[in-house]
């Protein structure tokens, strides 16, 4: 047995101070001089240290930028530059060996290195698997000393050898598969098509489910750390440097400088306070006994849902409803709960149109639309789903999109109960809320999320705030923002909500705000708001932290190398800003944890706590979420409101009606 591994890989390189290379940084400060700078020499390696841009050549390449001179360097105060140094001989090593295909991504900042054997060994004909390994360099220092190395990890890339011309010709439809003009891509849609008409679809999902085990994955990665350490003398490095070791090292570290914790679940809390007092209860069940939170508001309330059901799916629909009610009644504790089932003709968005005023379903609290996996496909203009949510959230109606196919072939008691949980929040329930750690200071959690827009570019859902025990304070978001308008709008935002608040939480002198944010702060953003919320609120007296939550990373955790699941809630703190948390106790992905430098409050492991708390909080399912709702729920408004705004007739101020209402779940 063995314990619990990070994948990070340590490099020790006895070091000096060394000439590079250098050119005035001044001249390339904006991003296109740089750009236009690496275009000129493909063969140098360039990044900025201080007031200089320092220069690396790939390979023998001498030819150097005008004007550029050599700065001594002392590589034991430079680990950046050193990593870098790192970076570049082991992807030119690489490189040597020739079998290898490789790039950089430029989201992730990790090489991905392709191996060209296939994983199915021609068993699918026109199809192939082939085994990536991502490599990432990385340092940290922690108790001022500095650890050097890199992060190794691994994942597969599906490609169809057939062109579009053999798709065909073997009788698979490419109708709206993506592609260009020879090739169609091997994404989930055309992956799916490919596999079912084939009849393979079995066959490669055993052969991938045994690739993808953490024990066959961490075997991988170890099988690379161990060729590299077997081959460090052939990795040349500039400057006479040399790699004296490379070393994989289970966790904790010496004197404890990398080590791993727990973070225990919270205690939820139902009506009037109460909690589980016994062991190896559902979460469900917990609802069902200790009734839910906001019990006293929907008890005796008269409740009426709604259903829009094509009559194609009305006898199997009749029955999904009878077994929903039963239930919200036995879960929820509704005394009064009525259905209003409506049937329309056909499945066309004009058959929706039909019925969608109708004077009953408009007292409905919440509606259902019945739909199948095809309509859920179509561009939000023509489908039957977003039309009735855009003109049902106009007159304050909160809607449900249901699957014939999940009502059909899933009724299975997860899919029920989960339903039902989404049906409550919908109504404006809340179901339990989490354990509060009493503070000296009043705290408020603001979530940032974002989506991407039909021409690829973000759009920002701002900002959905919390109270510390997880009760959502305020469904509303202001208007989406781009880029552009962003940092005004989460200024303005800001003061609008906590101008009503703050009179209350600054009697306890201090209060705090915690950032949660889908990606790092910045400058032009959110310190731009946070300076301009302070001199609005200039007689009050606020700390804040700035926290990136990601899992676009190159760490791994695996215990006992793959054999065992990992604990959830296990903490690594790699440096004074930096953690990793586990939440998938099977998955071998944990959130990266990144406190700006600049925030003024500091406690990591607080935070980090905070963050693992929150994702108890998710009203989609009983079972704790991998992303915080700070995070999720913002970003799935933000989506959801992009795609409602291309109904015809629809716009943003149509929200309010519902903003007490987790509505975008």
């Amino acid at each position: 047995m063995s314990g619990l591994f990070l994948n990070f890989y340590q490099v020790d390189i006895p070091t000096r101070i060394v000439s590079i290379d250098s050119i005035e940084y001044s001249p390339y400060a904006t991003k296109e001089a740089f750009k236009a700078l690496k275009e000129k020499y493909p063969n140098h390696s360039f990044y900025r240290s201080d007031d200089k841009i320092l220069i690396l050549s790939k390979g023998n390449s001498s030819e150097n930028p005008d004007n550029s001179i050599q700065i001594n360097i002392d590589l034991n105060k430079k680990a950046k530059v050193l990593s870098k140094i790192l970076e570049r001989s082991i992807i030119d090593y690489i490189e040597t060996i020739g079998i290898y295909r490789f790039f950089k991504n430029k989201h992730s900042n990790a090489w991905e290195i392709i191996s060209p054997k296939d994983i199915l060994k021609g068993t699918i004909e026109g199809l192939s698997v082939n085994r990536i390994v991502h490599f990432s360099p990385y340092f940290f220092f922690k108790e001022d000393k500095l650890l050097l190395g890199f992060t190794l990890s691994t994942s597969l890339k599906n490609s169809f050898s057939w062109n579009k011309a053999e798709f065909e010709k073997y009788g698979i439809d490419i109708k709206g598969l993506k592609g260009d003009d020879e090739r169609v891509f091997a994404n989930r849609q055309s992956l799916k098509r490919f596999l079912e008409t084939k009849g393979a679809t079995s066959k490669y999902d055993q052969i991938i489910n045994e690739q993808n085990k953490n024990a066959k994955v961490f075997a991988v990665i170890d099988g690379f750390y161990k060729w590299l350490k077997k081959n460090k003398t052939k990795i040349a490095l500039p400057f006479d440097l040399n790699i004296a070791s490379i070393s994989k090292r289970y966790l904790p570290f010496e004197n404890e400088l990398i080590k791993s914790e727990i973070i225990d679940k919270p205690q939820r809390y139902f009506y009037s306070n109460r909690k589980n007092t016994q062991r190896l209860m559902y979460y469900d069940q917990m609802v069902k006994t200790y009734r839910p939170y906001s019990l006293e508001l929907y008890q005796n309330k008269k409740i009426t849902i709604g259903i829009i059901c094509p009559l194609e799916y009305q006898g199997e629909t009749e029955c999904f409803i009878k077994i929903t009610g039963a239930k919200l009644k036995e879960v929820f504790h509704f005394n009064s709960l009525n259905f209003v089932f409506k049937t329309i003709n056909g499945k066309d968005l004009d058959s929706y149109k039909e019925v969608l005023y109708d004077p009953e379903l408009l007292r409905s609290d919440l509606i259902y639309v019945i739909v199948n996996e095809a309509q859920e496909k179509l561009t939000p203009s023509n489908s039957p789903y977003y039309f009735c949510k855009a003109k049902l959230i106009g007159n304050g109606i909160p809607t449900q999109d249901i699957q014939i196919e999940t009502i059909r072939q899933n009724r299975s008691a997860f899919t029920m109960t989960n339903i039902a949980l989404n049906s409550y929040a919908k109504l404006g329930g809340t179901a339990w809320t989490i354990e509060k750690e009493d503070k000296l200071k009043d705290e408020l959690v603001i979530g940032i999320g974002s989506t991407l827009s039909e021409n690829g570019q973000f759009v920002l859902g701002i900002a959905q705030v919390f109270h510390n025990d997880g009760r959502y304070m305020t469904g509303d978001c202001s208007p989406l923002s781009s880029l552009s308008n962003y940092a005004e709008n989460l200024e303005n935002h800001l003061f609008k909500t906590l101008k009503l608040l703050v009179d209350d939480m600054s009697k306890s002198g201090t209060f705090r705000l915690i950032f949660h944010l889908f990606k790092s702060a910045s400058e032009v953003y959110e310190i731009k708001a946070i300076n301009g919320l302070k001199e609005r609120l200039a007689n009050y007296n606020f700390e804040f932290a700035l926290v990136h939550l990601a899992y676009g990373h190159n760490f791994r955790l695996y215990y006992n190398d793959g054999n065992n699941d990992i604990n959830q809630g296990t903490y690594i703190q790699l440096s004074k800003h930096s953690a990793l948390l586990h939440f998938v106790s099977k998955s071998d992905l944990p959130l990266k944890i990144d406190l700006d430098k600049r925030s003024t409050f500091t406690s990591l492991f607080y935070i980090a706590k905070q963050v693992y708390w929150f994702s108890h909080l998710s009203h989609r399912s009983y079972i704790p979420a991998k992303r915080t709702v700070t995070i999720m729920y913002p970003s799935l408004m933000a989506k959801m409101t992009e795609e409602l705004k291309k109904v015809d007739g629809w716009d943003y101020d149509r929200l309010k009606a519902v903003s007490e209402k987790l509505w975008f779940i």
